[in-house]
């Protein structure tokens, strides 16, 4: 299982948040350039970048985005407000080597049309809580995930990213049961999102034989080191 490190990018710098609150910001990279290139040096092998502002449609980061892109050799995953071909298009255009879908994977239609177009590039994300999924920055309530899933897998969803919006920047461990759960419901492989906080974490998740998890907050803040996990 590849453990993938997440940056989160709002106003120009790194940040985390908490379940998603933007009222809930910790900065914890001024210059993410830097901080993807000690990742690399660090041994991920690969990146997940998330454009908050475009989640939002306060703003973009596009030109950081690119700087990330060409400043790592390693592939770089992007997600926020990727929701036309076009801004798939876009982003893979810049530099991204996947690109993750969203609020547009309740478009099956869509989903479908881009990778028809993009292939085993596009990540199809379902951010879950309570059972459902959620979109707009986890704002709108969107279908069941029994209801998604059964509308993707069809409209050819090379692999998915789920999130446990409950666990999300919270250190409170993974939900294990909705992974359980997740892959009694799908063949295609699943990347974990929410809750990290240790090695023994990551080595829980990958008992479920997850494709690999994304790690945020615990490498911020110390309570995991990258070095015990990328080559696992």
């Amino acid at each position: 299982m590849i453990v993938i490190p997440a940056i989160d990018l709002r106003g120009g710098r790194c940040v985390r948040l908490v379940r998603g609150d933007p009222e809930a910001e910790t900065v914890v990279g001024d210059d993410p350039v830097e901080v993807a290139r000690r990742f690399e040096a660090e041994g991920a092998r690969r990146l997940h970048v998330v454009d908050l502002d475009a989640v939002a449609g306060t703003g973009s980061n596009r030109d950081l985005v690119r700087a990330i892109c060409r400043s790592v050799a390693i592939p770089v995953q992007l997600g926020g407000g990727l929701r036309t071909i076009d801004a798939v298009e876009q982003a893979l255009g810049d530099g991204a080597a996947r690109a993750i879908l969203g609020t547009a994977a309740t478009d099956p239609d869509l989903v479908a049309e881009a990778i028809r177009r993009f292939g085993d590039r596009i990540v199809v994300a379902l951010d879950v809580r309570e059972g459902r999924v959620r979109t707009r920055g986890w704002l709108e309530e969107g279908p069941p995930l029994e209801e998604a899933l059964a509308a993707l897998d069809p409209a050819g969803a090379p692999r998915y990213l789920v999130t446990s919006i409950a666990r999300d920047g919270t250190l409170g461990g993974p939900d294990l049961d909705l992974y359980r759960r997740v892959h009694g419901l799908t063949d295609r492989p699943v990347i974990a999102s929410g809750g990290v906080r240790t090695a023994e974490d990551v080595r829980a998740l990958g008992e479920l034989e997850l494709e690999a998890v994304v790690v945020g907050r615990a490498i911020y803040a110390g309570t995991l080191a990258l070095v015990e996990v990328v080559r696992g």
